[in-house]
Formats: C-alpha cells, structure tokens, sequence
C-alpha cells in the first residue's frame, strides 16, 4: 500500500515538473578578408650601429705643455677654430728675431740697390772720359769692376732677403703649431687633455665627429649580399627615438670579414637635428628581391603553435583550419606557399577563440591582401 502511494506521488509531481528550453548554441562573430595574389618583397631584417659619417681624432703636430683648452664635450665646433693652445713663448721669440732678420735683409737690399745706382753711374762717367782718353785704363777697369761687384752684391742682397723671409714662415707655421684646430665641423665628442697636461702628436687630444648626417654600419651575410646595391633606400629604426628614417646606401663591402664571414655595408641618415648619436643600436629592413604572383593573406589570420603555422579558412558558415606553409612577411602580409589558395576567405579576427569545425558569424570582411 505505501508503495503504490509513493508511485502516485511521484507520478503527479512529474506531470507538475515544466521542460526547461534547450540552450541556443553560442556562434563566435569573427571578420575575414580574400587570400590574393601579390607581389611581396623579400625584406632582410639586421641590426647595425650608428657611427658619425667623418670623424677626425685630433692631435698636436708637436710635442708640448697645454696653455688652455678651448671647447668642451657637446660643443659645436667650426672647420679651422681653435681647440686648444700649447706654450709657446719659445716659438714666438722665434717668430720675432725672424721678423728682425726680415727687416734689416731688406734695408740691405735697399742698401744694395743704391749701390749699384752709384756704380752704374760712376760706369757711366768713367767709360765717357775713358773714350775721350782723360783717365787711365785702370780707371776704367776699376770703374768695371766695382759695377760687377754692385750687382753680385745686389742678388746677394735679395737671395738673403728670401732666405730670411723663408726662415720668417717657417717660424711662423712653427708658431701655428702651438694652436690645434679641427679639421672639420661638427661636435666635439672626446677631449682627453686638460691646461697644464703634456700632449704630443702620438696621442689623441681632441675627437671631434660630423652629425648632420650619420651612417650606420651593419654586417649582412653572403646570401643577400649580391641583392644591395649602392642607392637603395632602407627604412632605418632606431629603437631608443622610437622614430624611423629613410637611409640609402653608400658603400657595400667587396670582401667578407675574416671572422665574422660578412660583408660590411653602410648606410647614410639625414640628422640635421642631431637626435641620432654614434653607438645608437639601428634596426635595417633591407629589399633583397621580389617574389611576383605569390597567395597572400593578411598576417593576423596566421597562427603559429609549436612551430607550425595554421589558418582558418570560412567554408559554409564554419571555421576549418588548415595548416599552412608559409614564405615571405611583410609588415602587413604573409605569403602562403602551401593550405590555402587563392580566392579562399580567411578569418583574420577572432580566429584564436574558435576551433576546427564549429560554426561562425562574419561581422565584417575585409577586403584581400594588398601588394607590398
């Protein structure tokens, strides 16, 4: 009896029970864009440091104690200004007993000229009297003779002359010596001797660097190599600006370093505002060729897991992943050699939260990939 009384309740509380609706499946909203045909450039990232585009490492001819220094690290500098100077109070004496020596090789020129003046005249008196037989012959030679010697001693005269204004320039560039100029302009970078210091030619006093271009060095291998040429124009990053530039190339190295088996090129960067200094580390996408005709997909809908790369294609209404073979990237684009082809639509949002299989909603497509 207690068991056919449970077995009414149970029954009547189930005709009570109401059916809950069954959940409505959850379709992930994705966007998508065209695989197409491009023509992609091969680009060859590397790295390179930032150098100065001339640099001199400046030195005193001679050897000497530092009077003044005249510039100081971040100074902007002009071609022939003075750095520093060196004593000099020998080297000026020098320069004014050469002068004297000038001065008094000239009054003996002057000396000289009047002489022969004198002698020519003296000739000339003589040789008339001498026709007209009112003096002796020896008169006559004498006369001859002392217009030679006024001559040889004129040419004398001016040789000295020459010789001591010679000794005058030699003193003076001495003299010069003692002031060390740069060579270029631009910005003094190191200054390695301070007043009252010895310096000499065999050590680097100044190094002053030209800034309103720079270059940058970098080391590209021998499979690229033969695709850089002189001329062509490289985007420059430079990380620590975070700015880019356009540089173009200047020099490609015809022989490979010995130990490092790479070739050195060298680009050259507009810097009229300075900001980019030597040692600054430089980021280089040199165009090494071009691959024409190659299926393309925009980068986003590409997924690399463990080192294989995937894409989801759109096929009626659903995700499919396929896995792909890739070639080439581009900033924007990834050349698919192998899984997808051209034409396919691809999802390029979304596409990291569905899987294989399951059903999508396309919110907005995206046209196809653009040649780079």
């Amino acid at each position: 009896m207690r068991f056919v009384f449970l077995l009414v309740l149970v029954i009547a509380l189930s005709g009570c029970a109401k059916k809950s609706p069954a959940a409505e499946e959850y379709v992930p909203p994705v966007e998508t864009a065209t695989a197409t045909v491009s023509d992609l450039s091969h680009i060859f990232d590397t790295t390179g440091e930032v150098i100065a585009s001339e640099e001199a490492a400046i030195a005193p001819k001679i050897s000497g104690r530092v009077s003044s220094v005249n510039v100081a690290v971040g100074d902007r500098v002009s071609k022939g200004q003075v750095l520093l100077l060196l004593e000099s109070s020998e080297s000026r004496s020098s320069v004014a007993q050469s002068e004297a020596a000038v001065g008094i090789a000239r009054v003996n020129v002057l000396k000289a000229r009047q002489a022969l003046a004198d002698a020519e005249q003296n000739y000339d008196r003589i040789s008339t009297l001498y026709q007209a037989q009112a003096v002796s012959k020896a008169q006559f030679e004498e006369s001859q003779s002392a217009l030679n010697n006024s001559r040889y001693g004129l040419q004398l005269a001016e040789e000295q002359q020459r010789q001591s204004e010679a000794a005058l320039a030699s003193a003076r560039d001495n003299l010069g010596n003692y002031a060390v100029t740069s060579p270029i302009s631009g910005h003094v970078a190191v200054v390695n001797v301070h007043s009252g210091e010895m310096a000499s030619p065999q050590m680097t006093a100044v190094t002053v660097v030209k800034m309103d271009s720079v270059k940058v060095k970098a080391n590209v291998s021998e499979n690229v190599i033969s695709s850089i040429q002189k001329g062509l124009q490289v985007p420059v990053s430079i990380g620590v600006l975070g700015k880019t530039v356009s540089g173009t190339v200047v020099s490609v190295g015809p022989q490979s370093d010995s130990s490092t088996r790479a070739f050195p090129v060298e680009i050259t960067l507009d810097n009229k505002q300075g900001d980019i200094r030597p040692g600054m580390v430089a980021n280089l996408k040199l165009s090494v060729g071009i691959s024409k005709g190659a299926v393309s997909v925009p980068a986003d809908a590409v997924i690399e897991r463990d080192g294989v790369y995937y894409v989801f294609t759109l096929e009626n209404g659903k995700a499919r992943e396929k896995q792909v073979k890739t070639g080439i990237t581009t900033d924007k684009l990834v050349e698919i050699k192998e899984g997808v082809a051209k034409g396919q639509t691809v999802i390029v949002k979304g596409n990291r939260l569905v899987t294989d299989g399951q059903k999508v909603k396309v919110v907005n497509a995206a046209g196809g990939g653009q040649s780079k």
